[in-house]
């Protein structure tokens, strides 16, 4: 996909909007640029919540240490991709993630602890449940899983950002629906009836999460795999059940 700029986006917007289109937008003082700017950083923080662009997937992958049940979450998490969460080493899903109730029961009741590991997410780190100890079988395990990034922001130098500082500042979104979501937020800062750019918004907001990474089969029964070997495991084909 060809990204656009912070300034493209914000001249897009200004011009639809039937406003002086700015040369420049992030160093700008004028009330309009800083609403524009404001506006957009916004809509590019809001839209991470709203779906999980396939842009911005990322794995997380790391080995266990010995009596540790706590590891820091990645500096751009967002939020967990949900049931992607495994342990490679024994070949599992993780069980979870646990609430506070469930948590203190596993904390505080008797309880068988293997062979698998629970996960809660609180004070912005993965815990664990049992901690792995030096007795364990294994000892460490290798753990991962998918989470959606925070940083929409590509600078032309430097680290990816969630926030908009430079005029060329790329951003990693449709750049049309950057453009129609600015729109709809300035119609609402304004007070004005936003039924059309909310409409204008939806459609263009509905046909890009049906595209972004394509449908599965639908069926009217659906059924999750299990990861252990078993009837699913045999290919389709005429086997000789009964030997030659």
């Amino acid at each position: 996909m060809s990204y656009w700029t912070a300034l493209a986006v914000v001249r897009q917007a200004a011009g639809e909007l039937g406003l002086v289109r700015p040369n420049t937008v992030v160093a700008a003082d004028d009330v309009q640029s800083v609403q524009l700017i404001s506006l957009l950083n916004s809509a590019g923080n809001e839209l991470l919540l709203y779906y999980p662009w396939e842009q911005f997937l990322k794995e997380w992958s790391f080995t266990t240490t010995v009596d540790v049940d706590s590891y820091d979450l990645p500096d751009d998490y967002k939020y967990f991709t949900d049931q992607t969460q495994w342990d490679r080493t024994n070949h599992w899903p993780l069980l979870g993630p646990k609430s506070a109730q469930e948590w203190a029961w596993l904390k505080g009741a008797l309880v068988a602890q293997l062979p698998r590991l629970r996960y809660r997410v609180s004070g912005n780190q993965l815990k664990l449940f049992p901690v792995l100890t030096a007795s364990s079988s294994p000892s460490t395990v290798n753990l991962a899983m998918e989470y959606v990034n925070k940083n929409w922001v590509h600078p032309s130098t430097g680290s990816d950002k969630d926030l908009v500082t430079l005029d060329d500042d790329e951003l990693m979104y449709d750049p049309w629906l950057l453009v129609k979501y600015v729109k709809l937020k300035f119609y609402e800062l304004k007070g004005l009836n936003t039924t059309g750019v909310q409409s204008d918004f939806m459609r263009v907001f509905n046909s890009l999460t049906g595209k972004d990474v394509g449908a599965k089969i639908l069926s009217l029964s659906p059924q999750m795999t299990s990861p252990y070997i078993g009837p699913m495991s045999v290919p389709d084909g005429s086997w000789n059940v009964f030997g030659s």
